[in-house]
């Protein structure tokens, strides 16, 4: 991911030599639990100085397995109080740290509805993953202070929940005039998909750079380079002897990214500060 990218070129221009072991259990959670099983002598001899996990559910696996033993850093973390990985941001209180991506929904939705009203709002999420619960919920929440409608739709891998309301969509039996996607590994990776299918019919709006990268009209977030150089930054303070305990999680600071030929389908101007994808 490009996060990861960017966290592994800031170690590299930082000086330090880093030598990898990485486990990739492609968005299965029990995947995951069996790899991170099988080092787990390794990880309890502290062969390892720190472990990187990029997003909610490896996290909260990693969690479980490493036991406080080696030094945690995670990125792409929308709620980490939330999903139990720290005691707080301020003060995680475990030996874990590290950056999220966790922009307020009133803060995004405000900005996305500077670029043309909501009224209708569509909102995928993921079920199975924590973060994409908690967006659902307070989007909604957003939605109903706002006046705006809104339809919730669980979208899963391995079902055919994404095609069905693609479909949907497509047919005019779910009206929407915007859809929201929030910070979720599995709907990023659709993405494209979802462009290619209704990015013409609906304005789409995402809670990751990601969605921008695949062509949907804006989100209001930190950039995937902002991300990576972060989680860097939060590991080499590690190297260097601070404690996860009392690093503060850090949010990098948000901007409003657009696509310009989305912008250009839906009529829409970008403001002079949005940085602009091609």
């Amino acid at each position: 991911m490009p996060a990861d990218k960017a966290f592994a070129q800031k170690l590299k221009d930082s000086g330090a030599t880093i030598h990898y072991s990485e486990i990739n259990a492609e968005q299965d959670r029990s995947k995951l639990a069996t790899a991170i099983r099988v080092v787990e002598g390794d990880i309890a001899a502290k062969k390892f100085d720190l472990i990187y996990s990029y997003g909610t559910v490896s996290t909260q696996v990693t969690k479980a397995t490493v036991k406080n033993n080696t030094p945690v850093v995670f990125n792409i973390v929308f709620d980490p109080v939330g999903a139990n990985l720290v005691a707080s941001k301020e003060a995680p209180g475990a030996n874990m740290t590290g950056v999220t991506n966790g922009v307020p929904i009133t803060m995004q939705f405000d900005t996305f509805t500077k670029l043309k009203p909501i009224k209708d709002l569509l909102v995928l999420f993921n079920s199975r993953e924590p973060n994409s619960n908690i967006i659902e919920r307070e989007v909604r929440e957003w939605a109903q202070k706002a006046g705006v409608n809104v339809i919730s739709r669980r979208v899963t891998p391995d079902t055919t929940a994404l095609k069905d309301v693609l479909e949907e969509i497509k047919s005019g039996k779910i009206v929407a005039d915007s859809l929201y996607a929030g910070a979720d590994n599995y709907l990023a990776s659709v993405a494209k998909e979802v462009q290619d299918a209704v990015g013409d019919k609906v304005r789409l709006y995402g809670g990751t750079q990601t969605y921008t990268l695949a062509g949907w009209l804006a989100a209001y977030v930190p950039s995937n380079e902002a991300m990576g150089h972060a989680a860097a930054e939060q590991a080499l303070k590690i190297f260097k002897g601070a404690d996860p305990a009392t690093l503060p999680v850090i949010l990098p600071k948000p901007q409003l990214f657009v696509s310009e030929a989305a912008a250009k389908q839906h009529g829409i101007t970008p403001p002079t500060e949005a940085a602009l994808e091609s």
